[in-house]
Parts: structure tokens; sequence; C-alpha cells
């Protein structure tokens, strides 16, 4: 039973990174709604296994590694192949120019997580959501041509590698269930691909504008990081040692 508990939340993660996949083979072969739709459950995979870990006091380092392996795969490489197959209309360098930058950073946004500590913040947009946005930009039900398309992408990426303290899920208020549970309410009441869509991509940008104009407040209030020529980034010192709990948050 023990083996059973601790395995849980890895086979959750196995399920972000199936969906990651799945995602990616759908892109391939042109079908995009069902891309959206595997990234965006890859979403809510990736946000119940850390949850999971912690109610089970499953936690290692292993998950942790594993969860960051899958998330760059769902919300890294899937998005980004999305992106390219999506506007085959734009121009080649347009188009893997975007994917190729997006992708560099989800890895860089990943690598940051680990080994820059932050204090009750998120620095730079998770990638788990930096992947939906990317897959919405994508295939949602927007109609948006690819200039514009390319631009949103590049800002989404932008956000993911610069410094912007982002709120997490655990210390927003109101009460992020509460939220999810009415943003759920239009999907039960018209269950479409293009509702959710539309529900995700709303949950999604007020979550980025939240975090953007909370910066100052942020900065006043929680103290941040210390600044990069403080971290001795070969030796890996100049932060006070912190306990992680691996996979517990999107990263």
């Amino acid at each position: 039973m023990n083996s059973l508990r601790r395995f849980l939340p890895s086979l959750v993660t196995m399920l972000t990174l199936s969906c990651g996949l799945a995602a990616i083979e759908s892109a391939r072969t042109g079908d995009w709604d069902w891309a959206l739709r595997f990234i965006l459950l890859a979403t809510i995979a990736d946000g119940i296994d850390g949850a999971l870990a912690r109610q089970l006091g499953a936690t290692s380092d292993m998950g942790e590694q594993l969860d960051s392996l899958a998330d760059i795969v769902a919300f890294g490489a899937a998005p980004a192949l999305l992106f390219v197959t999506v506007f085959t209309s734009a121009p080649s360098a347009v188009r893997y120019g975007v994917g190729l930058f997006f992708v560099l950073a989800g890895a860089y946004r990943l690598a940051r997580f680990h080994a820059v500590p932050a204090n009750g913040v998120f620095l730079g947009l998770p990638i788990t959501a930096g992947g939906a946005l990317m897959a919405l930009i994508a295939a949602g039900p927007f109609g948006l041509n690819y200039w514009l398309a390319a631009a949103l992408a590049v800002t989404t990426t932008i956000l993911m590698v610069c410094r912007v303290p982002f709120p997490k899920m655990s210390g927003m208020k109101p009460n992020p269930i509460g939220v999810m549970a009415v943003a759920s309410l239009p999907i039960v009441l018209w269950p479409s691909v293009e509702t959710v869509a539309i529900v995700a991509a709303l949950v999604m940008s007020t979550y980025v504008i939240w975090g953007v104009i909370r910066r100052i407040e942020l900065d006043d209030e929680v103290p941040m990081i210390a600044e990069e020529d403080e971290y001795e980034w070969t030796a890996g010192i100049g932060f006070e040692e912190e306990e992680y709990e691996p996979s517990q948050q999107p990263r």
C-alpha cells in the first residue's frame, strides 16, 4: 500500500507526459482541436500531481525531475509544434522562430525554477500557464491572424523568462477553488471545446494580468530573491538553504 501511495503522484505525472505526447501527434496530423484538448487536460493533471504528492506525503527528488520532464514536453514542445502546424501560411522563419523561442524559454524557465529559489511567488510565468496560453493562441476559436498570434506568443514567452513575480495558487485570494467552480459553470451549460477554450483563455489571461499588476505590490511586501550577481551559479551558493516540496506547483 505504501508503494502504491508513493507511486500514485508519479502516475498522474505520467498522464501529463502522455497528454503532451498525444498533443504532439494530434498537432502533427492536423487534428488541432484534439491537440488543444490534450494540452488543457495536461494542465489539469499537472495541477493534481503536486497536490496529491503533498496530501500523501509522497514528494521526492525523482518526482520533481519527472515532473519537469513531463512539463517540457506537454507545455513546451507540444504547444510550439501546434503553433507551427496551425499557421502554415506564415513565413517559415516566423513560425519556426516563434516555436523554437518558446521551447528554449520553457526549458530555461524550468531550470531557473530549480536553481533560483523565490519566496512565495513564481519568478516568471509558470510554464504550465504559458503552454496553455500558447495552445489557446494557436488553436483557440479566436481566428487570430499569424502576425497577431506571433506577437501574443512572443509576449507569453517573454513573460516566462522575465523576473515578474506571479502569485502561487495556494496564496491567491479569492480561493482559486471557488474561482474554478464559477469558471466551470459555462462549460457545464455549453459543453464544447470552444467554451472550454474561451473559459481557459479568460482564466489564464486574468492570471497574467493579475501577476503584472501585482508586481509593485509584491516587491514591497515580499522579499523576492537575491540579485543575480549575488548568486554563484557555478558553485550553487548565494542563498540560504530552503526545503522544497518536489512537484508541488506548476513550473
